[in-house]
């Protein structure tokens, strides 16, 4: 029976553990990274610029500055802020070639119009301007042999797109993979510049009719910061030390049992 009854408790406590320590490596990052969502993934109603009949507007953009990293480029990760992004862009440490006098690089995803119609088939969804630029507004080009990855979503249900690049007079199709989602599409880009999404062929139409509305997320308030500029982790404090307290209740009471 001694046993019978010490196991659980044991198997209590290291779950406890487990989680408090998992709550704590999370609080204690130095750095902070989206939620890598693995599983099934409910995709927002696919936001247009321009947008049919019945179907949400109001795409979004974004524009993050991050500071250079020893002096290079650092790695970049930019995506907008619907569930999953509808455009991201993703590149490696000291991909791209920094002007004398850099000190930061700003990173934009802008939906736009169509600067050029396709001669075939058809842009499903928004075209998305993809730009990297330093502090001082000029255009950084990446390093010889280095790609970036641009990421589009299609609308919900297009399963059939291929990204296609503007060059400045038409739009070029470049080789492209899935992104995990059937309507989610990559490709490793030797240039930013205006990018979208081409259905043609046995076309899947453009979804049309009326669409439940988005699910939304609340952000969770920033941590306080601490004198020395870092995060102050008390709840993880006050959560370890009154595990380890109850550690050693349970196993003090355990060991008196008969």
């Amino acid at each position: 029976m001694v046993a019978v009854t010490r196991q659980p408790r044991a198997g209590c406590t290291a779950a406890a553990a487990g989680l408090l320590l998992m709550v704590a490596a999370t609080w204690l990052s130095p750095t902070w990274h989206r939620p890598l969502y693995d599983g099934v993934v409910i995709e927002d109603p696919y936001r247009y610029l321009q947008p049919p009949a019945g179907k949400p507007g109001n795409p979004t953009s974004v524009s993050d500055t991050l500071a250079l990293d020893q002096g290079v480029s650092p790695q970049l990760y930019s995506g907008t802020l619907e569930q999953p992004p509808q455009a991201q862009m993703i590149a490696d440490r000291d991909a791209f070639q920094l002007p004398a006098g850099t000190t930061s690089i700003k990173a934009t995803i802008q939906p736009i119009k169509p600067p050029a119609p396709v001669s075939e088939g058809r842009i499903s969804g928004n075209v998305y301007r993809f730009a990297v630029v330093n502090q001082a507004g000029v255009n950084l080009s990446l390093h010889s042999g280095t790609t970036i990855t641009v990421v589009l979503r299609a609308p919900n249900g297009v399963s059939n797109g291929t990204i296609i690049h503007f060059n400045g007079t038409g739009w070029d199709e470049v080789a492209t993979d899935n992104g995990g989602l059937p309507d989610l599409y990559a490709t490793n880009a030797t240039e930013l510049g205006d990018y979208a999404v081409l259905v043609s062929g046995a076309q899947t139409p453009e979804p049309s009719g009326p669409t439940p509305p988005p699910f939304s997320i609340t952000p969770s308030p920033a941590p306080t910061p601490g004198p020395t500029g870092g995060q102050v982790p008390w709840l993880v404090i006050g959560l370890v030390a009154a595990a380890i307290i109850v550690g050693v209740l349970w196993r003090t009471l355990g060991d008196r049992e008969p």
